[in-house]
């Protein structure tokens, strides 16, 4: 079963692959992947049921993916060290950009739910806070 799922995984990843490398674009290879990805799952290709356990598998085991980047940074301490600034900044910000646009993009995606399901206020309710 999970063999299935990973194939799918797998496919859209070198997909996103192949297109950044064919198009010259400046977008890594799985976010491409991702969204192809979301791409066929959209068109209904493929079920999200054909992808979601492996999908949940890696999403479990997400945090042995930072193992290598938090030794690699235990490895340079000295260069972040005296680089603190120059890297601190850019990273809080993106930060800060990061959630803000993860914020603004779930509200939306919630409110498109409720619509569709008839829940929760029309749009003149919203405005005002009464929410």
């Amino acid at each position: 079963m999970y063999v299935k799922q990973f194939f799918w995984i797998v496919i859209s990843y070198f997909a996103g692959g192949l297109l950044s490398e064919a198009l010259g674009l400046p977008v890594p290879a799985n976010v491409l992947g991702l969204v192809f990805l979301f791409g066929i799952l959209a068109l209904r290709w493929i079920r999200l049921s054909d992808v979601e356990d492996a999908a949940d598998f890696i999403i479990g085991h997400l945090a042995l993916i930072f193992v290598p980047s938090a030794v690699g940074i235990m490895e340079y301490f000295g260069l972040f060290q005296s680089s603190f600034i120059r890297i601190a900044v850019p990273w809080l910000g993106a930060c800060v950009v990061g959630y803000a646009v993860t914020g603004w993009v779930t509200q939306a995606a919630i409110r498109i739910q409720e619509k569709r399901a008839g829940i929760g206020c029309d749009d003149d309710d919203c405005r005002g806070g009464d929410r």
